[in-house]
């Protein structure tokens, strides 16, 4: 762990989630096809349930949870979330209650399969009439309060500034194990939804001086206003860590091939091509349309000699969209 990175975040309640360093990966056969050298960092193996970035993002908040005399957790997203079963999971085994907000279609596969397997309490609903879930959350911790309960609403992916600092701590992690390797990179790329990943790689690299472009991959919203969120979380993150840091502004490329969610061919068969050439498994949602943007940006030139990509986890993902993936390979 980076010295700088671990006396800064000594200060914040922490609960260990993660048992190990995540692997620095080599892949040979990609790299050969780009010409290029193609790492990962394997935060698809943090260790808790399906792994995944989310893990590091709920060391804090759920120490700041239970900091602050919290027994219920309260998160949001969609009917198939990553980062709402996750959170569900690692409320359980520190033995806090959850409720999930989810949006969507109850459909029994992918995470809301392993969200009923755990007997997690969902409340789901109508993904047109509820664009925004925060009211719903609200409403329910409000129902908490009044049962005298102490509820921790934590927001959809964990991007805040306190589920930042498991990014922050990644890079100081990253920081030692790229100097033990030996290894300089050029530019470090992930997928960015709620873009609480990218604010702590952003700041961890300024905080361990290291010099590593950092690079996004947008599976949803784009534009001016993902840029400049990021921007501000990792800001924001900085004040909670009371340090002053100049930030750039990161490069984010959109990805998302028109909406969060949609499903498209080109991934599927990305997903296909890394599984059987390298044994590694991407989602059709996040890691899929971020690593295909790597393929395309590293083909022109434009992520430098070295790459890592930070493989953040989504393997249900899969389960979920397996039957449109099948049809747009022509296989069902």
């Amino acid at each position: 762990m980076h010295p700088k990175i671990r006396t800064l975040l000594a200060k914040f309640s922490r609960v260990e989630l993660i048992p190990w360093e995540t692997p620095i990966q080599y892949l040979p056969r990609i790299s050969e096809m780009l010409g290029v050298e193609v790492y990962v960092k394997r935060d698809d193996l943090t260790g808790l349930g399906i792994g995944g970035n989310k893990a590091r993002k709920l060391e804090f908040l759920l120490g700041d949870a239970l900091a602050k005399g919290a027994d219920t957790i309260i998160t949001m997203g969609a009917v198939h979330s990553n980062h709402a079963f996750v959170t569900a999971l690692a409320a359980k085994k520190l033995g806090l209650d959850v409720i999930l907000v989810l949006r969507g279609k109850e459909t029994l596969k992918g995470n809301y399969l392993l969200d009923k397997l755990m007997g997690i309490e969902t409340r789901v609903y109508d993904v047109e009439k509820t664009p925004d879930l925060i009211p719903y959350a609200e409403k329910v911790a409000k129902e908490l309060e009044e049962q005298g309960k102490r509820p921790y609403i934590i927001p959809i992916g964990g991007a805040s500034p306190v589920g930042t600092l498991g990014y922050v701590r990644m890079v100081g992690e990253l920081s030692t194990q790229i100097s033990s390797l030996g290894l300089k990179f050029d530019s470090i790329v992930d997928a960015v939804g709620s873009g609480g990943t990218l604010a702590g790689i952003l700041l961890g690299l300024e905080l361990a001086g290291l010099e590593v472009e950092p690079v996004g991959m947008a599976v949803g919203i784009f534009g001016e206003k993902m840029t400049q969120k990021v921007v501000d979380l990792a800001k924001e993150t900085a004040k909670l860590l009371d340090v002053s840091v100049e930030l750039k502004e990161p490069k984010i490329y959109d990805y998302s091939f028109g909406a969060y969610g949609r499903i498209v061919r080109e991934v599927a068969e990305l997903i296909r091509l890394v599984g059987t050439k390298e044994g590694i498994l991407l989602d059709p949602v996040y890691t899929g349309k971020a690593f295909y943007g790597l393929m395309d940006l590293a083909k022109r030139g434009e992520l430098g000699e070295r790459i890592l990509f930070v493989h953040t986890g989504g393997m249900p993902g899969i389960f979920h969209y397996g039957e449109d993936m099948l049809r747009l390979l022509n296989l069902q």
